[in-house]
């Protein structure tokens, strides 16, 4: 269909990014803000080759989980994806669109081991690091977002996600003129709060000379640099750090390998659960730095931290007897050689975490082709109301 043509149809299904898809006459279109069972009158905005983006004209049938969007920007924010459907309703079509996407690759493993998913409370507000972005244009200071198109922003006066904190403070800046006029084109400001400390921010990369946050976990304090990385969610943060420490206490492991690092989050929670011998391998210094006050605050009295590469670290692995390995990989996850190195090694017990479900499916194939059984997986909803979510993944050899 051409663009302009107005059309009929009912919402199919939710693909991943949150968009409804429906068919006409075998064209496949994607609706932004709808959701499946919804029937309405449509309207093309957009030809691609093997697809079309329409926007709504006017609905014939409303799901019965559509909700009021909390937010202002909805629609022109980029972030959130979900805010008009209830949030148990997001999470069953996020689970949906995972077990898809691994049918669709073609992964083999047993339904059983699939958990329900895990949805953290709150649902808004539970942010507690957001980036904005400053975009001059004729003089006007737009300070918000980033949208889709990598280049404009959408000004924002508080983000429902945010912790009250972070958006209390953001009001407090946009109040002083001074603030948006010391904006420079193309400048971060990264507003961050822990409980410990409070809310802090900063422009671009934070002061080297900055204090070190202290965030809580399950097992304790855990100190992090201010540019490092920390899982934005704290009850979601909190929820794979106790799946983890259920791991260890069930597989009781003489030593483990914590992969990407970060601050030393999961070799910490096995030292707390009695590890003394904890590889932690991390490419950021700073985090490498912090990971090692860490371990020995947790009494990992044997702990090395490597500030290097994941798949160097695997392939210096002397004996992988009673060792459990954890992977945290960033969007892109394993690379080729640090999967090459796991499946070559003698590792009989892995625990994945992943960010991307894309990447992690990826990989999940590889790691069935190397030898490794999924014996468990759960979704947990990390980043409510956007298109985002978290999984947790155990995997066992021989």
């Amino acid at each position: 269909m051409r663009t302009g043509t107005e059309f009929q149809c009912e919402i199919e299904t939710c693909a991943m990014g949150g968009d409804g898809l429906a068919r006409v006459n075998g064209e496949v279109i994607f609706i932004p803000e709808t959701l499946p069972g919804e029937k309405l009158i449509g309207r093309i905005a957009a030809e691609k080759k093997n697809f079309s983006r329409a926007e709504i004209v006017r609905f014939g049938f409303k799901s019965p989980h559509r909700v009021d969007p909390v937010c202002p920007y909805f629609g022109r924010c980029p972030g959130c994806r979900y805010l008009h459907a209830d949030y148990a309703y997001e999470t069953e079509l996020k689970l949906n669109q995972l077990l898809g996407m691994m049918d669709a690759a073609g992964f083999v493993y047993d339904r059983a081991v699939v958990r329900a998913p895990f949805a953290p409370q709150p649902e808004l507000g539970y942010r507690n690091k957001i980036v904005l972005h400053a975009h001059k244009v004729k003089g006007e200071t737009f300070f918000g977002y980033v949208m889709d198109d990598n280049t404009t922003v959408t000004d924002i006066g508080e983000c429902p996600l945010a912790r009250p904190e972070i958006n209390a403070e953001l009001a407090k800046l946009r109040a002083d003129k001074g603030f948006l006029c010391s904006l420079h084109e193309g400048m971060d400001v990264t507003f961050r709060y822990t409980e410990h400390d409070g809310i802090q921010y900063w422009r671009n990369a934070p002061a080297k000379n900055l204090t070190w946050l202290r965030e809580t976990t399950p097992f304790g304090m855990l100190s992090v640099p201010c540019g490092s990385f920390f899982q934005v969610n704290p009850a979601g943060g909190a929820h794979l750090v106790e799946r983890f420490m259920e791991t260890v206490e069930r597989e009781k492991p003489l030593r483990v390998i914590d992969l990407y690092a970060g601050a030393g989050l999961f070799g910490c929670a096995a030292a707390s659960r009695g590890v003394t011998d904890v590889l932690a391998v991390e490419s950021d210094a700073a985090a490498a730095e912090a990971a090692r006050f860490n371990l020995g605050r947790y009494g990992a009295t044997g702990a090395r931290v490597i500030a290097g590469d994941a798949a160097d670290a695997l392939k210096e692995l002397e004996s992988a007897e009673r060792t459990l390995l954890a992977v945290d990989p960033p969007r892109n996850g394993l690379s080729f050689p640090a999967m090459k190195a796991l499946t070559e090694s003698g590792l009989e017990k892995l625990v994945y975490i992943s960010c991307n479900p894309a990447t992690w499916t990826r990989d999940a194939i590889r790691l069935a082709k190397g030898g490794f059984t999924l014996r468990g997986l759960e979704l947990v909803n990390m980043f409510p109301r956007t298109e985002h979510f978290e999984l947790f993944s155990e995997w066992t050899r021989g």
